[in-house]
């Protein structure tokens, strides 16, 4: 973030929590959303997809995680306590404040997201050369 606004680095990805605050400094002028919905925060900047490149969609995602095998008496309990608390109000308008939204369906659909993200940052890196597909 410093070096961008200090003009070292010309464009970068950030998450809002972090660029918020410096594009209301003044400091940065923000060029578009890289997810696929437009934010609360900025509802006129477009989406990367609505400005010429379609089905680009990419996000920065965080979770809790326990090891392989944690018994289910530790994780259900957990899963269902993290469950409430997204749904609660003080939680949720932390993160809108935050442009963070939190993703429905519990332990099952984040194991999904996380195997749909590895594919997809996988494929990418295959294309670019960096990974064997």
């Amino acid at each position: 973030m410093q070096d961008l606004i200090a003009g070292r680095l010309q464009v970068m990805f950030s998450p809002a929590s972090t660029a918020l605050p410096q594009i209301e400094a003044g400091n940065l002028r923000p060029l578009a959303w890289s997810s696929m919905a437009r934010g609360r925060s900025l509802p006129h900047l477009p989406t990367l997809a609505e400005s010429g490149l379609p089905g680009f969609d990419t996000s920065i995602w965080f979770g809790l995680l326990a090891p392989v095998g944690t018994p289910d008496s530790i994780r259900e309990p957990l899963a269902e306590a993290i469950t409430r608390a997204l749904k609660s109000e003080a939680v949720i308008n932390a993160f809108r404040a935050q442009e963070i939204e939190p993703l429905e369906g519990g332990p099952v659909a984040f194991a999904k997201h996380i195997a749909d993200e590895t594919a997809k940052w996988a494929d990418v890196a295959a294309k670019a050369g960096l990974a064997k597909p």
